[in-house]
């Protein structure tokens, strides 16, 4: 049987509280950042793929 663990969802699609905690910040800063997302009625869903895009495209590397 497969486990799974609280700090990273793995669902295709994600709520604001799934979504946050996957991209490790508050709901707050979520809905500051640029991403784009799907609202059904008074529920808002951001696709995994969208997140992992969006993380992808603001990644930096660091210099020493």
């Amino acid at each position: 049987m497969a486990t799974t663990t609280q700090s990273q969802p793995t669902k295709e699609v994600m709520s604001r509280g799934e979504a946050a905690l996957y991209l490790g910040v508050c709901k707050t800063t979520l809905d500051c950042l640029n991403i784009a997302k799907t609202k059904i009625r008074r529920r808002v869903l951001y696709r995994k793929e969208i997140l992992d895009k969006w993380l992808s495209q603001n990644t930096t590397k660091d210099r020493a």
